[in-house]
């Protein structure tokens, strides 16, 4: 009648992780990394664009290089939260990448917040819904970073106690201790 736990265990008695927590984890860590990949190549698109057809500051060749460098990096991220031996390497990477995401939404927040949208970056280009856009898939850009970096770190540690089984193919013989005989005074 009543609940029967029959969950593994542990050394120390916690739960073990199931195969479906990890399941999902690698679905939760692809759709960031989806939503990473367009918020990038939205960024880079919109900076493009501002860079082609009017003038240019240092802001705009930095959105256009970061997203640029951003896509070529995770290009391969779309794809390894699929493979069973990814165990969440990326970690770093998108640490690195959350920090420069973050300065990214900075400098588009400073420019184009508080009614300075049509005088900045490019300078008085009436195209703040276009500008705002950027500002807001650089965040975007930066928040899906920030929680790759929590999801392949988590995978990390999931995966990092998780040793293959070796099957010796040909096993030593066990030879039995030497038995001692016993002292006899003389």
């Amino acid at each position: 009648m009543g609940s029967h736990n029959s969950a593994a265990a542990t050394d120390y008695g916690a739960p073990a992780t199931n195969r479906g927590s990890s399941k999902m984890h690698r679905l939760l860590l692809l759709a960031n990394h989806i939503l990473h990949f367009i918020s990038s190549l939205i960024v880079m698109s919109i900076a493009a664009y501002l860079i082609a057809h009017f003038r240019h500051n240092v802001h705009m060749r930095y959105w256009v290089s970061l997203a640029a460098i951003d896509l070529l990096f995770f290009l391969p991220a779309l794809v390894v939260p699929a493979l069973k031996s990814y165990k969440g390497y990326l970690a770093p990477l998108d640490w690195i990448f959350s920090y420069l995401w973050l300065t990214a939404f900075i400098f588009a927040a400073q420019d184009y917040s508080g009614g300075r949208c049509h005088r900045n970056s490019p300078f008085y280009v009436d195209k703040c819904a276009l500008k705002k856009t950027l500002e807001a898939f650089a965040f975007l850009a930066f928040l899906t970073s920030l929680i790759g970096t929590l999801l392949e770190g988590r995978l990390w540690d999931v995966n990092r106690n998780k040793h293959p089984v070796v099957v010796d193919k040909h096993p030593v013989a066990v030879v039995p201790p030497p038995t001692t005989t016993p002292y006899t005074a003389v």
